[in-house]
């Protein structure tokens, strides 16, 4: 399965990915927007609180555990319908409200939530600044994504967020990983 991100091939493992497959993020810098309640920024990172990313931590694992259950029963299925089914319920469609169940956030919340911490996410592991399973050749990226590289992942979140985020890494990259990884190389 060979797709294009941003204009650069980006392999985990031995698995290259979409957009869609990382929780695709903007190039663009966008303006940081605060949520609350049912509302929640289309475009760009949002304003983090420690709530935020406590809550983000649970959604995440809640989201590894619905793709673990989904993966057992695709071996199981019985028939390719079931099989289907069970990979469908893989997909982040599937996953992403369970996991804002789990936080205790309105869906639109935990999105934009996840989407900001994602995106730097991969930006800081595509910079090679945490150990993550994402790599790039960059000498194939273009140059948006040549400029997102050279940014500091941080800078268009406010300094509180960014504060609370650099304080949560210990607990959310290792959680983020597993994710990434067992829903690039299907566990």
């Amino acid at each position: 399965m060979l797709h294009q991100r941003y204009g650069a091939v980006v392999v985990v493992g031995a698995l290259l990915l979409s957009p869609v497959g990382c929780g695709g993020t903007t190039n663009e810098p966008a303006a940081t927007t605060e949520i609350g309640g049912d509302t929640a920024a289309a475009d760009g990172p949002v304003a983090l609180t420690t709530a935020d990313l406590d809550a983000l931590e649970r959604g995440l694992r809640a989201e590894i555990a619905a793709v673990r259950e989904a993966q057992q029963k695709s071996s199981a299925a019985k028939t390719p319908q079931e099989r289907g089914e069970a990979i469908q319920a893989t997909f982040e469609d599937a996953t992403i409200p369970q996991g804002a169940a789990a936080a205790g956030l309105p869906l639109p919340q935990y999105r934009a939530v996840r989407e900001t911490v994602t995106g730097i996410f991969q930006t800081l592991d595509f910079q090679g600044k945490i150990d993550g399973p994402l790599s790039m050749d960059v000498s194939r990226a273009d140059a948006a994504m040549k400029e997102r590289l050279a940014r500091d992942p941080f800078a268009d979140l406010p300094q509180d967020s960014a504060a609370a985020l650099r304080a949560h890494m210990d607990r959310l990259v290792p959680v983020w990983i597993d994710y990434v990884t067992l829903t690039a190389v299907a566990g």
